[in-house]
């Protein structure tokens, strides 16, 4: 039992930092594309945006599967 959550919020906070701080840039990409072609992404609102499938169309990048 958390008996007290302003000390394990901070906690929680700094190992989350630590835990970022030691990704590799390849890490994040793959982290962040994960998030952007999930379920996640719909239950975010871009009213703007015309809601990429994919962070590799997005910037361009062909597959494998899509070149021939």
């Amino acid at each position: 039992m958390i008996k007290n959550l302003a000390a394990y919020a901070r906690q929680a906070d700094e190992e989350h930092l630590i835990a970022l701080k030691r990704m590799t840039v390849e890490d994040s990409i793959a982290i962040g594309e994960a998030l952007l072609t999930s379920d996640v992404m719909r239950l975010a609102e871009f009213p703007d945006d015309d809601h990429p499938l994919s962070l590799a169309i997005a910037l361009g990048i062909r597959s494998k599967l899509t070149e021939t």
